[in-house]
């Protein structure tokens, strides 16, 4: 596994570098709001911020 610590510039990691990052792991991101963008970790906490809703249900953060 890769240290975040000393990674440098821009680099894109793999599904399985992602995983192993802990606390990284969630659902895809949903609108729970007009404005807010969720989505649920692993151990089932849920993140929401400021984002745009999208007629497919998804969201982008802001």
């Amino acid at each position: 596994m890769k240290n975040i610590i000393n990674l440098t510039g821009v680099q894109k990691l793999s599904k399985k570098e992602q995983q192993d990052i802990k606390g990284s792991w969630g659902r895809r991101v949903y609108c729970k709001g007009p404005r807010q963008c969720c989505f649920r970790l692993a151990n089932g906490s849920e993140f929401c911020d400021y984002g745009y809703c999208q007629s497919n249900g998804s969201c982008m953060w802001a």
